[in-house]
């Protein structure tokens, strides 16, 4: 279904209006993206886009592919749903998730409970150490867990990344604050550096010659946006999925320049009841590419 992949990629970028944006939409690397756009173009023997500087626009040819493309995902998409239907799925299945992940795994399970009502799940709140541990023992059959280096047999399914952002309390900041100015003037609340996104942060506030004046280093990204959101003081960090913070009147979040990818959340499987955590696993990433 490599065509099918390649073509949901097509359409994001074509959206988005560049490789960068459908790479933030589809969770892949601005580079997968191009090489998917290549091997598109090889198999239908034609340009789709058209690429002067940093302006990209799409060919006659990709005009005609992108209607074309968008009916042929939705009545794939229809199929495989029809499909899935005719195949109830039955059992109790132990799912994982950090706290951050919840409300969006949570919605996916009410809209797969209300397709199989025999269905029983248990979802479990747990750390990102423990829930990979008890994937590995079957204490969790899956869970959504942020990539990292996994054992043998496991299946890893990338599903969404989430892009480094500067939250700051929507009284010190608007949309034309300089990043710089709130290092500048305002304290700094970290996320734990001792984290792969915590070690990352640290990377790009060097590379970006920012100098935080810390304030505050907390293990929990949810703590540290209630405290944004009380002016405590700003931070960077991961913008969540399904948290809509870029709506919330009392922040404001400013993007760095390039968009650097914090992290890469999927689904992790340890494949003993692969039939339905792979339903689990289809339906997460069909509501994905419903989101805006």
């Amino acid at each position: 279904m490599s065509t099918i992949r390649f073509l949901r990629t097509f359409v994001a970028a074509a959206h988005g209006g560049s490789f960068a944006a459908a790479a933030d939409r589809v969770a892949l690397t601005q580079a997968a993206v191009g090489q998917q756009m290549r091997a598109l173009e090889a198999e239908l023997r034609t340009t789709l886009f058209d690429k002067t500087g940093r302006n990209m626009a799409l060919t006659p040819a990709g005009h005609l592919l992108l209607p074309r493309a968008m009916d042929l995902l939705g009545q794939y998409d229809a199929l495989r749903r029809d499909v899935q239907d005719q195949q109830s799925i039955a059992g109790t299945l132990k799912l994982g998730s950090p706290i951050t992940g919840m409300g969006l795994l949570s919605t996916t399970l009410a809209e797969l409970k209300c397709r199989h009502p025999d269905l029983e799940v248990e979802l479990r709140v747990q750390d990102q150490s423990r829930l990979v541990d008890d994937v590995v023992s079957g204490a969790l059959d899956a869970a959504l867990v942020v990539e990292r280096q996994w054992p043998q047999g496991l299946l890893w399914t990338q599903c969404y990344a989430e892009t480094l952002t500067v939250i700051a309390n929507a009284s010190i900041a608007d949309a034309d604050t300089s990043i710089a100015s709130l290092f500048a003037a305002h304290p700094f609340i970290r996320f734990d550096h001792r984290t792969p996104t915590g070690a990352h942060i640290d990377k790009i506030m060097r590379d970006m010659r920012l100098v935080p004046n810390e304030f505050l280093e907390l293990n929990s990204l949810l703590s540290i946006i209630e405290l944004v959101r009380k002016n405590v003081g700003f931070t960077m960090a991961p913008l969540l999925k399904n948290f809509d913070w870029e709506s919330d009147s009392c922040l404001r979040v400013l993007h760095l320049p390039s968009r650097p990818i914090a992290r890469r959340l999927g689904i992790l499987e340890n494949g003993r009841r692969s039939r339905i955590t792979g339903v689990v696993r289809e339906e997460l990433l069909e509501q994905l590419r419903r989101m805006p």
